[in-house]
């Protein structure tokens, strides 16, 4: 790492904007099995910010970069100023397609891999609209998660699955749901098989973000709302 830092002290040192921008991008491709997560290193944060305002970022930098330049500036997040979200009723109907695209976008800019597309199905008595299966990485552990809004009885179903580098089952992971006013609304750790199945949390009008914590770390999904 102290290699990587005096690495981007040079490129911000550059007095040509767009010269440091193309040697940060260098610097990307060159280390990108070990560039580190925004927020862990200024000096990279820094040369992230200072390289959009020169070169084209796709849809997932964009994201990323967001999430980066509200911590340099200090933004605090109020419920009253919501972050994007996913409404999840746009997974029914016309809408559909169009939803389950921007929902992709929105967990491959979380860094969370889609395992089973979202959608709409309609069982005994009920409607699930369904968020997909994904999972993510969090240090050697692999989270995923299963979720769906049951319509007709305004819950959640959540199933989490959590497994060490050999595929063992993780006790003791412990998934929340919280709302953007009312806070955590639902938490639960996985059990001796590493998973936590609740098939009927119950929620009402709002906006949702599902988080999950392990050891010291946090990663959180897109939010979304019911």
């Amino acid at each position: 790492m102290n290699t990587l830092t005096k690495t981007l002290e040079k490129i911000l040192s550059i007095k040509d904007e767009r010269e440091c921008a193309k040697s940060f991008e260098k610097f990307c491709r060159d280390n990108q099995e070990h560039l580190p997560l925004p927020g862990e290193n200024k000096l990279f944060d820094r040369a992230m910010w200072m390289a959009s305002e020169f070169r084209a970022l796709s849809k997932k930098d964009e994201e990323i970069l967001k999430r980066v330049t509200g911590k340099l500036l200090g933004e605090v997040q109020v419920a009253k100023s919501l972050p994007v979200s996913l409404k999840v009723k746009d997974l029914v109907g016309a809408t559909k397609e169009a939803a389950i695209a921007t929902w992709q976008d929105m967990l491959a800019a979380m860094s969370w891999q889609q395992m089973v597309p979202a959608g709409a199905m309609r069982g005994v008595g009920t409607q699930l609209v369904s968020l997909g299966t994904f999972q993510k990485q969090i240090e050697d552990a692999t989270v995923q998660v299963n979720l769906g809004w049951l319509v007709d009885k305004d819950q959640l179903r959540v199933l989490l699955q959590a497994k060490g580098k050999e595929e063992e089952a993780l006790k003791d992971v412990e998934i929340r749901i919280t709302e953007s006013e009312r806070g955590v609304v639902f938490s639960r750790k996985t059990n001796e098989d590493g998973s936590v199945v609740a098939p009927s949390v119950p929620v009402g009008p709002g906006q949702y973000q599902i988080q999950v914590i392990w050891m010291d770390k946090v990663v959180e999904t897109p939010f979304f709302r019911v």
